[in-house]
C-alpha cells in the first residue's frame, strides 16, 4: 500500500483526519502546514492545495483535497479497519448525512464563533443545531451498538467546539456520548500541534 502523506494543522478541521489516522493506527507522514506562520500561502503548498487549505493528503501520486473527501477516502481505503459501513446501506447514508451535517450547518456557525462580536449567536447556533440531530444518535455508538469510525468523527468534531468554547454544555445525548467515548478516544485526538 502507497504511503499517506498528510499536510494539516492541528488547529484546523485536519484534527479530523489526523484524529482518524492516529486513532486506527494508518502509517502515514505528517507535513506540518503552519496556517498562522503563513505556510499555507507559499507556492510549494499551493501546488498541493490551490487554496491554500488544510488538510490535504498525497496517496499514490494523487493529492486529496477537502477534510470530507479524506474522511470519506480513508473510510473507502481502511472500510474493514473502521468499521465503515457499506456502500448503498442506509448505516452509510448516515455517515454522509453527519459529514455534511458538519460541513454544511455546524461548522458555518463555529467559524462565527472566532469573532468574539459574533460568538454568543454562533454558540446558539451550534447548541440549536445539534439539537435537532440528537434524535439521530442511536446510541450508545452513532450507529448503535456498533462502534465506526462515525464516533470517532462525532467525537473528535465535538471535542473541537469543546476546545474553542462552543460545545453546548447540557445538551443530551451529546453529554452521554462525550463520556461514554472519552477514554477511547482521547489518547488519539489531536487538537495541539
Amino acid at each position: 500500500m502507497s504511503e499517506i502523506i498528510h499536510y494539516q494543522d492541528p488547529q484546523s478541521r485536519a484534527v479530523r483526519t489526523q484524529t482518524l489516522l492516529n486513532f486506527y493506527d494508518i502509517p502515514h507522514k505528517n507535513v506540518l502546514i503552519d496556517i498562522r506562520k503563513g505556510d499555507n500561502k507559499k507556492d510549494d503548498y499551493l501546488k498541493i492545495h490551490p487554496h491554500g487549505r488544510v488538510p490535504a493528503i498525497a496517496y499514490d501520486g494523487q493529492v486529496i483535497i477537502e477534510s470530507g473527501a479524506i474522511t470519506l477516502f480513508l473510510a473507502d481505503l481502511y472500510a474493514d479497519k473502521m468499521n465503515t459501513p457499506k456502500v448503498g446501506t442506509p448505516e452509510r447514508a448516515v455517515l454522509y448525512e453527519w459529514l455534511f451535517f458538519f460541513h454544511a450547518s455546524l461548522e458555518q456557525q463555529a467559524m462565527q464563533g472566532f469573532n468574539p462580536e459574533t460568538k454568543e449567536k454562533a454558540a446558539s447556533e451550534v447548541r440549536r443545531l445539534l439539537g435537532g440531530m440528537g434524535s439521530r444518535l442511536k446510541g450508545p455508538h452513532v450507529l448503535g451498538n456498533q462502534f465506526s469510525l462515525l464516533d470517532v468523527i462525532v467525537y473528535t468534531e465535538l471535542a473541537w467546539y469543546k476546545a474553542i468554547g462552543l460545545y453546548p454544555e447540557g445538551l443530551e445525548p451529546f453529554d452521554t456520548f462525550m463520556k461514554s467515548h472519552d477514554e477511547r478516544m482521547k489518547p488519539a485526538l489531536s487538537l495541539k500541534g
